[in-house]
């Protein structure tokens, strides 16, 4: 399998794992922040997709044989995991931030390694891509509990915030 062939699995696994949190949620607004990144998935795989012919693949890169699909190693975990109850806020997003620092490792060590200069700039915008990601699930999962660690009524409005 060559480095174009592994990244569009990669990329189809991620969306098929962010269909199944989705699915798995009983959170309105997690299952629409699943959705959201499967669709970007999705976006990533047409994309990779018609630039796979003029790229010829990336072929003799041993990163693809090293590496084990970060999508299909989390979507195994859950399946021995066997817990009918789908996961709590905190973790979900958690799941998602692990999948995406893992794709983000991916993708910046497969560009490292890469000789062609036009493959190495695609990895390197897959990477930003997921990057990107990355940031909006963490400002979304701050945002979601930080009323947990900080107080702020009227009451308290002489303190400043922290």
């Amino acid at each position: 399998m060559n480095l174009i062939d592994y990244a569009l699995q990669m990329e189809a696994d991620g969306r098929d794992y962010y269909h199944r949190l989705a699915a798995e949620t009983d959170s309105r607004e997690l299952r629409t922040l699943f959705t959201l990144l499967a669709e970007a998935e999705q976006a990533h795989y047409d994309a990779l997709k018609e630039r796979r012919v003029e790229l010829g693949g990336g072929e003799g890169s041993g990163i693809v044989e090293q590496a084990k699909n970060i999508f299909q190693t989390l979507l195994a975990q859950r399946e021995l995991d066997q817990t009918p109850t789908p996961p709590a806020d905190p973790d979900a997003y958690r799941l998602a931030i692990r999948a995406e620092e893992e794709a983000i490792a991916y993708y910046n060590q497969a560009a490292e390694e890469q000789s062609s200069a036009e493959l190495r700039q695609l990895l390197l915008h897959l990477a930003a891509e997921e990057k990107l990601h990355l940031n909006i699930i963490e400002n979304i999962y701050e945002f979601v509990e930080s009323p947990k660690y900080f107080l702020e009524w009227g009451e308290f409005s002489n303190l400043k915030e922290l």
